[in-house]
């Protein structure tokens, strides 16, 4: 019974169907990408990249102390997109040693996506 068991799972260890077809991993990934991809629609259609200068940054104290490119208002998804890659790789390597552990990463790129969402929108208002 031990040996059966130790076999199955030393067997599914690499299983990249198991990965993909746990609901709450797809799910919870989906919903990020998602984010992510309105984040960039988003930027993309109300920020235009080219050399015209934008506010970037505004301090309540000192006003507004960031005034660059309007490309640089594509590193908020880009950077976004980086730790939703850096958590899906984190929660495949974690999966097969910590189930628990994996659906908690995985949920938590939810909120971090609509963190960066938050600023992309209070980016785009600010420039309107």
């Amino acid at each position: 019974m031990f040996l059966a068991k130790l076999n199955e799972v030393l067997a599914s260890r690499n299983n990249w169907k198991s990965f993909v077809s746990d609901r709450l991993i797809f799910f919870s990934l989906g919903i990020s990408l998602l984010i992510n991809i309105i984040q960039w629609a988003l930027i993309y259609f109300k920020i235009r990249p080219d050399e015209s200068n934008i506010l970037l940054h505004y301090n309540v104290i000192y006003g507004t102390d960031l005034v660059d490119k309007g490309l640089y208002a594509y590193l908020i998804p880009g950077i976004a997109f980086g730790f939703l890659l850096l958590n899906f790789a984190l929660t495949y390597y974690i999966y097969h040693r910590e189930k628990l552990a994996s659906y908690f990463l995985s949920m938590a790129s939810i909120p971090v996506q609509l963190v960066f969402f938050v600023g992309a929108i209070v980016l785009i208002l600010a420039n309107n």
